[in-house]
Order: C-alpha cells, then sequence, then structure tokens
C-alpha cells in the first residue's frame, strides 16, 4: 500500500501474495517486519496460508513466516504449537516469538526449510522459565491458562541506546491484555539457544480496560505501547450456558458478539527511560526520507536497531550499487552489528565478493558478523566450497556453530553434508546442546547420545588442599575472601585436614554470607565437574557450606553443589556438573552461607575442578513399537509443546479451547482422530464453533513413536 499524493490515505493497492485465512481474524497474519537478511518476516495463527507461491502449493499455520518484499517467495520457518501473536528479531536476526495458552516465550533455533521434503522435527522451543503473569488486580476474565499469559503477544527486544545498557539486546517485552500487563523477559543465551527469565511485569494496571496488544521500539528510540483499552479482550471461545452463563453468537471474524465490545477507541503510550540522554550514544533521526548515501552508511551503525534496518532497506530497494566499496570497506575495518547491516547491504545489492564474504566468515571475536556471513551463504556447489572452506563448523561459539549447521542442512550434497554430520556429531563440544544435536540431526548424523563422563586433563583450582600460605594475610595462595553480609573468620587451619597438613576453615558466631574464592580460567560452552570435600560443626542458617562456579549458577540444574549442615563427624564429598556457558573465566568459591547467613564453622579440602568429556553413542533409529496409552497420557498432559490439555479437556481437566474429549474412542473411530491429529483442519470438530482449527499438525510436534503412544490413549477415552 502506498500514499501517491501525500494525503495520509493508501490510494495504490496491490496484492503480493494471497492465501491467508482470514476465517477467523484473530488468527492471521501480523508482526511484519524488515529482517536484517533483506526478507520480511511475520507470524500467523491457526487461520494460516493455503496457496500457491512460484507455482508451488504451501501450507502452514501457527508460526512464524518469512517472504521477500515482492511476495516472490515465501517460507515457513518456526512451528509454534498456539495462535502465534508475538515476533521478535534481536540484533543478530535471531528469531523469538510468544503465543496464545501458557507460551510467551520462544526461540526459533531450526528452520522447517532444513528438513529434507516429507521430514519434520523441532524448529522452536518455549524458553520461558515459568508462564505464571503478575497482575495487579484480581479482576481479570481469563476462559483457560488462568493465572498465566494466555494472549501473549508481541517480543519487542529493547534494541536501541536509549534502554539501560544492561537492556540492550536482552530485554524483551510481551503483553498479555487478559492480565492488564506488559511483561518483561530477560533473553539468556544458553549453549547455541536462549533461556528467557520472567522478571515479572514491567506495566500494569487496575484498570480493568487497560489491554496492552504490544509494544514496539519507536523511531526515537523509546518504548511505545498500543492499548486496547476494552473491558471484553477475549476474542474466543463463545460463551455457552455452561461456559459464560449465555448463548454466545460469533460474528465476522468468529469473534463472539458481545455489546460491551468497544470498537472505537484505543490508547497509545510511550515509555522513556529517565537515564536514556545520558547513556545514547548516537544523536536521534528523525527521517531518511531523501537522505544523502553519507546519512544512509552512517545509519547501518545507528544504536536505534529501528533506523539501522530502515537505511539496509533504502539503499537495497534504492541499488545503491555505486557504494560497493565503502560498505566493502565497514565489513573489512569495522565489527559487529554494524558491519552485519553492511554485508547483508552488499548480499542484497548482489554485490556480496568472495573475498569480503571470507573475511567476515573469519573475522576473529565477531560472533555476531560471523554468523550473519554464515547465513549469507548461498545454498550451491560454489557456497558449499566457501563453506567448508572457512571452517564455521568449528568455532568456539555455540550460535555459530548452530548458524553453520543450519546452513549445512541447506547445501544439496546430501552425501556430503551427511558424512559431515555424522563427524560432527561425535565431536563433544557438539551433543549435550538441544539446538546443535537437532539440527546435525535434521542433516542425517542419526541420533547421538551422550555416553559415561570422564575427567580429562588438570585440576585447574590452584593450591587445591589450602597446603602453601601467603605471607601476611595467613590465607592459601591463589584464593581471596569475600563477604557479601555479616563477619566472618578465613583461615587455614592444620588442626582439621582430610590430607596434607592444611584445610580452609570459615567460622561465624553471628552470621555470615561469605566465601574464599579462586579465578580461573576457562572453554567457553565446555562442561566441568567441581568437587570437593565438606565437614561441619554447629553449621545452621541458609543453605550451609558448598562449592559453587558463581557466573553460571542459573543455567537448569544450577552450578553449586549440595550442601553441608549441623555436625558432621566424617568428610562428605560434594560435586557438580556444569556449563560454563559463554565465559571464559569463573570464579570457584567455597561458600558459607549462600542465599542468606549461616553460623557455625566449616571446612573445606581438596577441592577440584575438571574439564569432562562423554562416551559418544550413536544409535540407530529405533523400530516403532505399538503405542503406550501410559506414555501417551504422559504427551497428553505434560509435553512441552504438544500437550493437548491446553486445549482440551479430560476428565475436568485442561483448557476450553477445544471440545472435550472424553468418550472420544466411543464416538469416532480411530481413522477419524488420527486424521484429527495429523491435519486438524480436514474435519471441524462437531458443536466446535469455529471455521478453522487453532490445533497445530502432532506430526509436526512428535516423532512417529509419540504419535503411537498419543494414539493409544485417546482410544482409551471410551
Amino acid at each position: 500500500m502506498k500514499d501517491t499524493d501525500g494525503d495520509g490515505r493508501a490510494d495504490l493497492r496491490e496484492t503480493v501474495l494471497s492465501g491467508w485465512g482470514i476465517r477467523d481474524t484473530h488468527a492471521g497474519p501480523s508482526n511484519l517486519r524488515y529482517g536484517i537478511d533483506n526478507w520480511i518476516y511475520g507470524a500467523v495463527g491457526y487461520s494460516g496460508f493455503d496457496g500457491e507461491v512460484g507455482g508451488e502449493p504451501l501450507k502452514f499455520g501457527n508460526g512464524i513466516f518469512r517472504m521477500r518484499p515482492d511476495g516472490s517467495a515465501l517460507e515457513f520457518l518456526h512451528q509454534f504449537n498456539n495462535n502465534t501473536w508475538g515476533l521478535g528479531l534481536n540484533a543478530a536476526g535471531e528469531v523469538f516469538g510468544s503465543t496464545a495458552n501458557r507460551n510467551p516465550a520462544f526461540f526459533g533455533g531450526f528452520p522447517h526449510t532444513g528438513y529434507r521434503e516429507g521430514e519434520t522435527g523441532p524448529s522452536a522451543t518455549m524458553i520461558a522459565d515459568r508462564a505464571e503473569f503478575d497482575p495487579v488486580t484480581p479482576n481479570i476474565r481469563q476462559v483457560d491458562a488462568f493465572g498465566q499469559y494466555t494472549s501473549a503477544a508481541g517480543y519487542a527486544f529493547a534494541s536501541s541506546d536509549r534502554f539501560p545498557p544492561a537492556w540492550r539486546d536482552r530485554i524483551a517485552f510481551v503483553a498479555d491484555p487478559t492480565g492488564h500487563l506488559l511483561g518483561l523477559f530477560e533473553n539468556r543465551p544458553e549453549g547455541a539457544g536462549y533461556r528467557a527469565v520472567n522478571r515479572s511485569s514491567f506495566l500494569a494496571s487496575a484498570d480493568e480496560w487497560f489491554s496492552p496488544v504490544a509494544a514496539e521500539v519507536g523511531p526515537d528510540g523509546h518504548l511505545w505501547v498500543a492499548d486496547w483499552y476494552n473491558f471484553i479482550i477475549q476474542h474466543n471461545p463463545t460463551p455457552t450456558p455452561d461456559r459464560g452463563g449465555f448463548e454466545g453468537v460469533n460474528g465476522l471474524g468468529n469473534a463472539h458478539e458481545n455489546p460491551l465490545r468497544d470498537q472505537q477507541h484505543g490508547r497509545i503510550y510511550r515509555v522513556v527511560w529517565e537515564g536514556a540522554e545520558g547513556v545514547a550514544t548516537e544523536p536521534p533521526i528523525d527521517s531518511l526520507a531523501g537522505a544523502t548515501d553519507e546519512a544512509l552508511l552512517a545509519a547501518l551503525g545507528h544504536g536505534n536497531q529501528f533506523w539501522r534496518l530502515a537505511a539496509q532497506r533504502l539503499l537495497v530497494a534504492g541499488g545503491k550499487t555505486d557504494l560497493a566499496p565503502r560498505l566493502r570497506a565497514m565489513v573489512a575495518e569495522g565489527g559487529g552489528v554494524s558491519a552485519a547491516h553492511a554485508l547483508w547491504t552488499l548480499e542484497g545489492l548482489g554485490d556480496l565478493d568472495l573475498e569480503t564474504h571470507q573475511l567476515a566468515l573469519l573475522k576473529p571475536d565477531d560472533p555476531v558478523l560471523q554468523r550473519n556471513a554464515v547465513r549469507a551463504i548461498p545454498a550451491t556447489e560454489e557456497g558449499m566450497r566457501l563453506f567448508f572452506d572457512t571452517a564455521s563448523v568449528q568455532s568456539r561459539d555455540p550460535q555459530v556453530r548452530l548458524a553453520a549447521f543450519v546452513k549445512l542442512a541447506h547445501f544439496p550434497d546430501r552425501a556430503q553434508v551427511e558424512r559431515a554430520a555424522r563427524e560432527l556429531a561425535t565431536r563433544p563440544e557438539n551433543f549435550g546442546d538441544e539446538w546443535l544435536a537437532a539440527a546435525l540431526q535434521a542433516v542425517g548424523s542419526g541420533k547421538v547420545q551422550r555416553g559415561p563422563a570422564k575427567i580429562t586433563g588438570p585440576n585447574l583450582l590452584p593450591n587445591p588442599s589450602f597446603e602453601e600460605i601467603e605471607e601476611g594475610s595467613g590465607l592459601p595462595q591463589g584464593w581471596s575472601a569475600r563477604t557479601y553480609a555479616g563477619e566472618a573468620t578465613h583461615a587455614a587451619d592444620s588442626a582439621e585436614a582430610r590430607s596434607g597438613g592444611r584445610s580452609l576453615r570459615i567460622s561465624s558466631e553471628s552470621g555470615a554470607d561469605t566465601s574464599l574464592f579462586a579465578r580461573v580460567a576457562v572453554k567457553p560452552g565446555t562442561d566441568y565437574q567441581l568437587s570437593g570435600w565438606v565437614k561441619s560443626a554447629g553449621l545452621s542458617g541458609a543453605r550451609g557450606a558448598q562449592l559453587n562456579a558463581h557466573e553460571v549458577q542459573t543455567q537448569e540444574g544450577g552450578s553449586r553443589t549440595d550442601a553441608v549442615v549441623g555436625d558432621t563427624a566424617e568428610w562428605t564429598r560434594v560435586e557438580v556438573v556444569f556449563n560454563s556457558l559463554d565465559r571464559s573465566e569463573l570464579t570457584i568459591n567455597c561458600l558459607f552461607g549462600g542465599w542468606g547467613q549461616s553460623t557455625g564453622v566449616a571446612w573445606w579440602d581438596d577441592v577440584a575442578l575438571h574439564e569432562i568429556e562423554y562416551e559418544i553413542l550413536v544409535e540407530e533409529e529405533p523400530e516403532l513399537t505399538e503405542g503406550d496409552p501410559e506414555r501417551g497420557r504422559e504427551i497428553f498432559f505434560g509435553h512441552p509443546l504438544a500437550a493437548c490439555n491446553r486445549c482440551h479437556v479430560v476428565d475436568g481437566e485442561g483448557g476450553l479451547v477445544g471440545p472435550a474429549l472424553d468418550g472420544i474412542a466411543s464416538r469416532h473411530s480411530e481413522d477419524y482422530i488420527y486424521e484429527s491429529l495429523v491435519d486438524p483442519q480436514a474435519v471441524m470438530a462437531e458443536g466446535f464453533p469455529a471455521e478453522v482449527s487453532p490445533m497445530p499438525p502432532a506430526g509436526v510436534l512428535l516423532d512417529k513413536q509419540e504419535l503411537r503412544d498419543l494414539m493409544a490413549y485417546l482410544m482409551t477415552l471410551e
């Protein structure tokens, strides 16, 4: 749509793609935005897409897609498991999103385009540590997922220098109008993927009309929030006498009709951080309309992602090939996000030469540029030679390796890429990571599992038995004291030792949270075993005495050992295995107290930190067995992506989006139930008011054995 006469109205309208479902207006396409790779990205719900692109049929729904600006190509990338209203692209171009029904944060790790024809597998996973939201009023109206994000919408990163430095490209804003709030999620790298920590509400109101449905970072670099401002928020399910107190009627767009809906008004808020002007790295831009070449090139490195993408789009659309030498210089001499934008601008202009591309692929300590350079490799024989010449598959950065494995899946020489995948899958740095393993398996590695662990290399901790003493302080050499709260005594104790002549002793009469720590160089993305021997006397309060690796303790499973408390006559061995994540240095703590203060005495001796390796087990694809109803029940109620009880009730437990499934096996044939699982749009459930099913195809989210197990359970519901 284009305004050609400047009156503020679109007088030119052109259809570039048709096939989008329109029967349910809250399940259609949304969140359109220009990506760093010069494609337009968007989200779509269960109304989906069913049409032709380039003469080929294409059908999908509930997830993330991308399309060429002229509509010449359309790709479905990431399958989510519910109506999808959220899409966010971080500075490196990675895909995040949010959906209905308890899924406020998703990461798209492997695109559907990487799977061979006829095959499916994981393409996205929920990364939120909790789905509960935190309203400031009890007056919320929900029909399912009570007390949780049931209408999560948007995934706007703090993508400008008008936010606090610690927030930039890390914090995302997710709306939920049913809770009258805008939530805050901190996205932390975890291996090749991410984990989103729910940081509660950023905005919340006791006004029952406050209904934020989207947040975006605007041209000014500040946060803009769209408030639907409506008393009636839920589109459907349609009320019935049992569910809502009256017989509802669906109107145009499949929304239930309600006289309390306000279809006239809404509100827009702008949220400004009061410290923005003191930390902003770039002056604001008012407009790039008619901008000079100098201004467009400079904007590729602007502190606001909005202007970086706008400048890139204008350079590509304007065919500015005369600027290619300067863009190449930006890649060669610069780095990070601005160099990545310059690289994709060259790609969009058709001027990304081999030398510049190689330089970007090999740029040291620049993972953002490297993984974008990998993504820009064409899926051709020439591209494959460039790919293997630059050894991206051996990068120390797990996210660069993931980009490389995704690219590997798109090359046409299947025999070559399968050989590479089988070799890469046996390397310790690649297995054990959800997305690296999934990508290599999609390429053709077979299933690789982690076998027994074994210690490799020396003990990395200095003076591990505390025998050597620092003159003056009396503390063990290589170790330093740190007290978070209270008062404590730290000393080398020659009267109590498990081996040698000394141990470490920490004691406090009044209570303390304190440690003796050592700094240790580690390899990023590597598993380590931390162990030691601990003894205590009269130790109480908080956790007690333990070992921990401070900087990586938030990972799943943690990085701290069990704690010792009370009076222990014998030494107790404690141990924990953890991953160093993105860290190259850690502080290892002999921790007294821990998340509170302890009193008493504790000793540590013979502490150790070792890198560990695993035996590698390559499994053949297992033979399918008869479906197991018990395993199927676990899938129905507990699968992280395909749990049916999100939308269906059995024995009074579950959501109310779809029909109850009690007695389904006595009402329908096995073939009908199977078809409903693998192709939910084929036949609409009787009595279900929607014209299009909100359910994703189960075959996309479950493997063949899981599908058999789920069918076995459903056939028990007679």
